[in-house]
């Protein structure tokens, strides 16, 4: 498999990789890795498609003595790479070749800039302005406005696995065996139509949590970006609206995203709903909000995207655990906003089965409040608000 750069079929190779390779009995191969004898753990996944998908674990001096460059250089769309990486003259076109350097393996050594990138990461995750800079008011400041006096060839680490394979990856993502994952601390995202660089991963935001140099992230450790980006804007509407807020509250024997109350004490209880493939959580969501309206507290809904609310809509009304009903059925395709709200209003309101009447998406929220030029929202309530 790996002994030359030649056509045909290589010398040796896994076909049939499971998840506990490579198994140290035979990996790496004696007489072919020139690194042999080496601990397993110090090996590199490599893998082909010729004649069949199919791996082989080899060391570090095998590569080197067979195709003489570093084994850690990955090859990117050039799209793919972090916009400070990107030259003007070639962007969104070709490939580059990138090593992250910085540490070696799949730990991370943290330098100075490097705390410093993750403390104001944590702090404007928390609300707090970064150089003048605030998540909400300011529609997910770049990379470059947060992070742009660093050293930016340190801070590829928080954005690069060293260890992973990107075109190996895509090659074989899908195969039931391939499980690596890269070990990122910091992901893209596109949030509010923007693509960011510095949404923090689990593993990211476990660091984050768990080092006293950082400020520990306000919020449900097990949501992303995209969810604390929904949450604070809903929480700026309802302050806005003049009612009194509360976020990640215990109510009713239940854990909900944002509480509120108007000022004749009637409660409503938000939920934020983004694209994934749990499918168990969003019915024991629906579940939730239709216990709460029950209980006289009348359910919102919050989608990261007008896709993931059609797609989820249709869950609930198609799901037989459920008793959620559309008038017309299951939706066909993504109205607007406003359609799809107005159709949601007519489940609600007639004769069908279904609790959540009031909808929107992060896009929408934004459009009706800190974006609409029409509204004037107190800076206060941005600045001060606590979410």
């Amino acid at each position: 498999m790996f002994d030359g750069p030649y056509m045909e079929p290589r010398l040796f190779g896994d076909f049939s990789p499971t998840d506990d390779d490579p198994d140290p009995d035979v990996w790496p191969l004696e007489g072919y890795d020139p690194g042999h004898p080496a601990d397993v753990d110090d090996l590199i996944l490599w893998g082909n498609s010729f004649p069949a998908p199919h791996v082989a674990w080899v060391t570090e001096e095998y590569l080197k003595s067979v195709y003489g460059y570093n084994p850690r250089r990955q090859t990117l769309d050039v799209e793919e790479l972090p916009p400070w990486q990107q030259s003007d003259t070639a962007k969104y076109e070709g490939t580059a070749d990138v090593v992250p350097g910085g540490a070696a393996g799949r730990q991370m050594r943290l330098t100075h800039d490097r705390r410093v990138a993750l403390e104001r990461l944590g702090r404007l995750w928390n609300g707090e302005r970064v150089r003048g800079h605030h998540l909400l008011r300011d529609k997910l400041p770049s990379w470059t406005d947060l992070f742009g006096d660093l050293d930016q060839d340190d801070l590829k680490r928080l954005v690069i696995d060293p260890d992973h394979d990107y075109e190996f990856a895509e090659a074989f993502g899908d195969h039931p065996w391939y499980e690596q994952e890269a070990s990122v601390y910091l992901a893209p995202k596109t949030i509010l139509r923007k693509k960011v660089w510095y949404s923090p991963t689990l593993k990211g935001r476990t660091l984050i949590n768990q080092h006293s140099a950082f400020p520990p992230l306000k919020g449900d450790p097990r949501e992303g970006l995209p969810h604390r980006v929904a949450v604070g804007l809903a929480t700026i509407r309802e302050r806005h609206h003049g009612r009194d807020v509360e976020t990640y509250c215990n109510l009713n024997g239940y854990t909900v995203d944002i509480v509120s109350r108007n000022p004749n004490g009637q409660l409503y209880a938000g939920e934020v709903l983004t694209s994934h493939h749990n499918w168990t959580l969003h019915r024991n969501t629906y579940r939730k909000l239709v216990d709460l309206h029950n209980q006289g507290i009348i359910p919102c809904a919050v989608f990261d995207t007008r896709e993931t609310a059609y797609q989820i809509f249709n869950h609930w009304h198609n799901h037989e655990a459920l008793s959620a009903e559309l008038p017309n059925g299951p939706f066909g395709s993504e109205p607007n906003v406003s359609t799809g709200q107005k159709q949601i209003r007519e489940a609600y309101e007639g004769a069908t089965s279904w609790v959540v009447e009031s909808w929107t998406t992060t896009s929408d929220l934004w459009s009706s409040t800190i974006g609409d030029p029409t509204t004037t929202i107190d800076p206060a309530i941005i600045f001060s608000t606590n979410w």
